[in-house]
């Protein structure tokens, strides 16, 4: 990471803080990422390499400490206090990026995988069902594809080959339509009312998907969002 090599407090932060990468590493971390290959499932775009190196960097400016096992092998990556206080500068970055420059997504932007590893950050574990609860996800066009949730109030697991247990409840519809409602452009209600999604599966279950989740992190932010999404 370049030095600006200018004495100011803004120079020095963006050092820290401005290359491309970096905010998504710490937006990994924010949420709950503590291994290697979590961190990774995250950020799909970013070669390993690359991520190993920028651990390295945030590790040796004091942002991220690693955990290691008796072998010297690292076991878990997590923020120092110094990386802590940058969560609402995270935040931020994002409420200012939502309100001025988000808009639909692009074909470029869409991944189904990438949005079942969202919704496994964002599950709610007091509000899951008591037994174990298995969701398959169907979702069709630009950068569809398939997607399970394992949800359980003692750990839910996102998987991108069937687990192979029963499926609880299906989802299935327009991938573009999915991440406009993870974002906050869509109520769930909207979206199934229009068509394009649809869940397979008993009623109770239906009706309560949306609620397992944290409402979207940005929603009252959005240029334009819908009336619910600002109400959540």
């Amino acid at each position: 990471m370049p030095s600006y090599r200018e004495y100011c407090p803004i120079a020095v932060g963006a050092e820290f803080f401005g290359d491309r990468w970096t905010p998504l590493i710490l937006r990994e971390l924010i949420l709950g990422s503590r291994r290697f290959n979590d961190i990774h499932r995250g950020l799909g775009k970013m070669s390993r390499t690359l991520l190993i190196g920028r651990l390295r960097e945030l590790e040796r400016r004091g942002i991220v400490e690693r955990t290691v096992d008796g072998a010297g092998r690292t076991t878990e990556y997590r923020l120092t206090a110094a990386g802590r206080e940058l969560e609402p500068v995270v935040w931020a970055l994002g409420h200012w990026a939502a309100r001025w420059s988000f808009g639909d997504p692009a074909d470029e932007d869409l991944d189904a995988a990438w949005l079942v590893w969202r919704l496994h950050q964002s599950v709610l574990a007091d509000r899951l069902p008591p037994a174990r609860t298995v969701i398959q996800f169907v979702l069709s066009g630009t950068g569809g594809g398939e997607g399970w949730l394992v949800l359980d109030r003692g750990g839910s697991t996102a998987c991108q080959i069937d687990p192979g247990f029963e499926v609880d409840l299906v989802v299935m519809g327009d991938n573009r339509e999915m991440h406009r409602w993870l974002l906050g452009w869509r109520s769930f209600r909207e979206a199934r009312q229009s068509g394009s999604l649809r869940l397979i599966g008993p009623t109770r279950l239906a009706r309560a998907f949306p609620t397992w989740f944290r409402p979207p992190q940005f929603a009252g932010s959005l240029g334009n969002p819908t009336p619910e999404a600002r109400a959540s």
